[in-house]
């Protein structure tokens, strides 16, 4: 029997991201990266050297080539709407890093166009696509610790802030709670299975004009209630907890979606469950990706990120930012 092809992928930008992708992906099980560019000839050049695949320079090039299925789209904020439109047009399912967009309205265009084009869109929140992710919220939604009262989740890390680093760019595109925030966002949101009703938001503005640590309150019609800090400057404890009637949740960094959770009973009986995954993260995301082009369930269906959007530009709004 014929093996099928691989998923062949290429990426636009070359960041922090870009590598963390591009060095995972030969772990998948389906994807091969056939060329990656970037503005900058040197950049694309150094890129490829590091992680295979050709060397492009300039964005429209990449799109122009017929031997790529999927774009991985990892260029700023500022740039997802643009450049997602331009793929789709171009033919290429696109899976955008998060924030997909600048706010719900850009959004919506993106997807009608995918929908128009007849290609996949997705946003990438990775730890979505994990199995381990998969077992969480379906351990919480099967009642494992009755109904949810309490959920905290921080997402900070400290990186000497840099005006030529995007997230420090004032605009709708920088800071943190659009970096890191919109995480805690979509991992409340998903544990409740519902939007909030109540919005409440402070930020810090850092000297660049953009928000680097923030802290959030979400108040969903169950009663229940999330909180969140995240920070680009700061670092706190990662482990995110869940509260429910019945017991609760303890897992640390839940955007890796490898160290496993604590199921802990309120006698304080703890059940570790995890889910051994050979594949890197970014591996398992690329090749859920191309198992929805192939007809498997969307994991992070266009509701959900319109919804967490939505949220962003509440908190953005308290938050006078």
């Amino acid at each position: 029997m014929k093996a099928a092809r691989p998923f062949r992928w290429g990426i636009l930008g070359t960041g922090n991201i870009a590598s963390k992708f591009a060095a995972e992906l030969p772990r998948s099980r389906s994807g091969r990266l056939v060329a990656s560019a970037s503005r900058s000839t040197e950049n694309a050049a150094a890129f490829a050297k590091t992680h295979g695949g050709e060397a492009i320079t300039g964005y429209d090039a990449l799109l122009a080539r017929e031997d790529i299925d999927a774009i991985y789209l990892s260029l700023p904020n500022a740039l997802h709407c643009e450049w997602t439109l331009a793929a789709l047009d171009a033919g290429k399912h696109v899976l955008c890093e998060k924030p997909m967009a600048l706010d719900s309205s850009e959004a919506r265009e993106m997807f009608r166009r995918s929908a128009q084009r007849g290609r996949l869109l997705i946003e990438a929140f990775m730890y979505r696509a994990h199995p381990q992710t998969r077992l969480l919220f379906d351990t919480v939604a099967s009642g494992a610790i009755g109904e949810i009262r309490l959920v905290r989740a921080n997402f900070t890390f400290r990186r000497e802030a840099s005006r030529e680093d995007a997230r420090y760019q004032a605009g709708p595109g920088g800071g943190s709670l659009m970096d890191v925030g919109c995480y805690c966002v979509d991992f409340a949101r998903t544990l409740l299975g519902r939007e909030p009703d109540r919005v409440e938001c402070l930020a810090h503005r850092h000297e660049f004009g953009v928000d680097d640590f923030a802290a959030g309150l979400l108040g969903f019609g169950s009663g229940a209630l999330a909180t969140f800090t995240c920070g680009m400057t700061v670092l706190s404890d990662q482990t995110a907890h869940i509260a429910g009637t019945e017991g609760r949740i303890e897992i640390p960094r839940f955007w890796q979606a490898k160290e496993g959770f604590s199921l802990i009973s309120p006698k304080g009986t703890v059940e570790k469950l995890r889910v051994r995954e050979k594949r890197p993260l970014y591996a398992v995301e690329a090749d859920a990706f191309a198992e929805v082009v192939a007809g498997a369930p969307n994991w992070n269906a266009p509701e959900n990120t319109l919804g967490n959007l939505r949220v962003l530009e509440q908190l953005r709004e308290r938050a006078a930012l």
